[in-house]
């Protein structure tokens, strides 16, 4: 009896779990180029159960039961699959239609990869991501850049002011993983590469299957609401299930300790 209470617990724990990283994802659900969690759930370790058969052969006297000890969440994980193109306009915005991400330098020199193509350009004319990290493509605009267009496959190319031409100035590269569903979320959008995600794969957008650029356009979440509404009941009952456990293994507890020879 005492095991049920133990199981229980790890059920609610478990649920309690699951429960805020379906309430994360709700949060970000107007997040650009946020990526949903998903859980993996597992079962814990097991114990044998001896059960009296009744039968005369010793060696056949008890057999074993298996009885589980409960529940966890072995990992979470990111879902990397693409949210819905939305037009903004802003010459600034880009979406990455595709399995790519756009490499950024920390301020402590470590790269980082976001899928949030909202640009900005920093006092010296770098492109930077919307939090201010620079691009590792290092492209600077010119102080009298009067417009600027960046094509599919990542050219950016600029008007200045006086010109009729467009000057070509470089091109925003992008990475890819083997398995991003192993890359580690920091935060602001970004994710660090690990071990588990392999090594990172670069070139130009259409290239090595990284995906497109389309200016003027954002990557929305790709959460699913009507899916995580389904998740997050689905978690309650069985958050409420588990409590229920531990109610009926305490009021038996109880009525064996209210028991009289």
């Amino acid at each position: 009896m005492i095991d049920a209470l133990h199981i229980a617990e790890t059920g609610l724990n478990t649920y309690s779990t699951y429960l805020d990283v379906i309430s994360n994802n709700i949060a970000n659900i107007n997040t650009p180029g946020f990526k949903k969690t998903g859980v993996n759930f597992t079962d814990m370790v097991y114990k044998d159960s001896w059960v009296d058969q009744g039968i005369s052969v010793d060696s056949l006297t008890y057999v074993p039961r298996q009885v589980g000890m409960g529940t966890s969440i072995n990992s979470t994980f990111k879902v990397f699959s693409d949210g819905q193109m939305v037009q903004t306009g802003n010459p600034m915005d880009i979406a990455i239609s595709g399995s790519g991400f756009i490499e950024v330098e920390l301020p402590d020199g470590t790269l980082a990869y976001t899928r949030a193509g909202r640009l900005s350009v920093d006092k010296e004319g770098f492109l930077n991501s919307a939090e201010g990290y620079r691009l590792t493509s290092n492209i600077q605009l010119p102080p009298d850049t009067e417009a600027f267009a960046i094509s599919n496959e990542g050219l950016v190319m600029v008007k200045l002011a006086g010109d009729d031409e467009l000057m070509e100035l470089g091109t925003i590269e992008l990475a890819r993983f083997m398995n991003p569903e192993s890359l580690n979320a920091i935060g602001s959008n970004l994710y660090s590469r690990t071990e588990e995600a392999g090594e990172v794969v670069s070139g130009t957008p259409g290239e090595n299957g990284t995906g497109m650029l389309i200016q003027g356009f954002q990557e929305i979440s790709n959460v699913n609401l009507t899916q995580e509404m389904v998740n997050m009941m689905t978690a309650q009952r069985a958050f409420q299930l588990n409590s229920r456990v531990v109610q009926v293994a305490d009021q038996m507890l109880e009525t064996i300790n209210n028991m009289r020879r």
